[in-house]
């Protein structure tokens, strides 16, 4: 595990807390002391419904408490409740499986299962434009799959015909010159448009982070916030 941490933007974290209804506690405690418990007493006091998770079930400040995300899960889907936020209380190399668990319960599926799936499609059209002496390779359907969705190429390769030879020439057009908005905006909308509004934000608190667990969300199309309080983030963006 790197040191390297997983945040939000301020406007994405914004809109999560201000739509929120429901968040679910993984590792509320019931003990008075422990930062857990002063989270959550002061979500409630903001008007958020809460959902402990505790291994010994009972009551949390009034709140039935649930011994597990499953137990949680099937109780909620009876009654129609949607979790909006996740907040996890639990060590950091526990968050992997944590996170695992809550992608099965909801019946996540991979986006590398997907993309595996349209390289093996690709692939087959490949050898078949090969195997067809005549026919020109068309690689235009390379660019839906996004191998480096973090790292953007700083040049974008586009492939031209030359009549006269039959040879494909290929030409950069560097990003300022092409029409891809890249700033801190566009990649908000760019983030929120692939998250699904039924999913849950994975939000993992202050001291804890996880890079395999950021992955994992990622990969499953979950928004994910680690090493950040919930409660001073609330009080920080709208205090402003």
């Amino acid at each position: 595990m790197d040191n390297k941490t997983t945040h939000l933007s301020n406007e994405i974290k914004r809109e999560i807390l201000q739509n929120a209804k429901t968040i679910m506690i993984v590792g509320l405690s019931p003990d008075t002391s422990k930062p857990s418990y002063h989270v959550a007493s002061f979500l409630l006091e903001k008007g958020y419904d809460i959902i402990p998770i505790y291994p010994k079930g009972g009551e949390i400040l009034g709140k039935k408490a649930f011994a597990s995300l499953k137990e949680a899960y099937i109780d909620m889907a009876r009654k129609g409740v949607k979790c909006d936020i996740i907040d996890i209380f639990r060590k950091s190399e526990a968050l992997p499986l944590v996170v695992s668990e809550i992608c099965e319960i909801w019946g996540l599926e991979s986006s590398m299962k997907d993309s595996c799936a349209r390289q093996s499609e690709i692939a087959r059209d490949l050898d078949s434009n090969y195997n067809d002496q005549h026919s020109v390779v068309k690689l235009g359907k390379l660019d839906s799959i996004n191998f480096a969705p973090q790292s953007p190429a700083p040049t974008q390769m586009v492939e031209n015909l030359d009549s006269n030879s039959h040879h494909i020439k290929r030409s950069e057009i560097s990003n300022t010159e092409s029409k891809k908005d890249f700033s801190p905006m566009a990649q908000n909308d760019k983030i929120l448009e692939t998250f699904n509004a039924n999913n849950p934000c994975i939000w993992v608190q202050l001291g804890l982070h996880n890079t395999e667990a950021a992955k994992i969300a990622r990969q499953h199309g979950l928004l994910y916030e680690e090493d950040s309080c919930i409660k001073l983030e609330y009080m920080r963006i709208f205090s402003k």
